[in-house]
């Protein structure tokens, strides 16, 4: 097979699952016996060390962020700073002290799986492979670059306070 045949079936069988608007959970609700090969890591590709490294040494605590150190204009610039060197150093963060009621972490979390586990063809009113829209369900935000593609379904939701979603753009199971 040459490298222009497989590039040619890989865009194929994207196009096919990307057709289909359900999603990696659309794969696992038809009951698939066999992980598609859009998924599979390319042959070409080498692990370099299957050996866990030696982290005993290193100082790894997920960096928090207090955001009731921010009440000051120089205490935001120093917030500011954790929070950049934080995403840069680590990619991820805690945030504390952020005023959420736990119970509406608890309903957000809620919506999420509601959403999941909503019928496809609802889901499917949300697809999207770019994001000119507020509210966005996708299987890969990166779906034509990555190789191979994530085994996940997410959904993404733009707003600000300036210019909120009207229910109505945002999912029943999500409201």
């Amino acid at each position: 097979m040459t490298e222009k045949s497989v590039k040619l079936d890989r865009l194929n069988e994207l196009k096919a699952f990307v057709d289909t608007k359900a999603g990696v959970k659309g794969l696992v609700d038809t009951k698939i016996t066999e992980v598609p090969r859009i998924f599979h890591i390319p042959s070409s590709s080498t692990l370099s060390n299957n050996e866990p490294s030696d982290i005993s040494g290193l100082n790894l605590t997920v960096p928090i962020i207090d955001l009731e150190d921010g009440n000051t204009s120089a205490a935001k610039n120093v917030l500011v700073s954790k929070i950049k060197e934080a995403a840069e150093n680590w990619g991820f963060f805690q945030v504390i002290n952020h005023g959420i009621p736990l119970t509406v972490l608890e309903d957000i979390k809620q919506g999420v799986r509601r959403f999941h586990e909503e019928d496809p063809e609802v889901k499917k009113q949300y697809f999207a492979t770019d994001f000119n829209t507020r509210f966005a369900y996708n299987t890969n935000f990166d779906i034509h670059h990555s190789s191979p593609m994530n085994w996940k379904d997410s959904f993404t939701c733009y707003t600000c306070p300036q210019d909120p979603l009207k229910p109505e753009e945002i999912p029943l199971a999500c409201r």
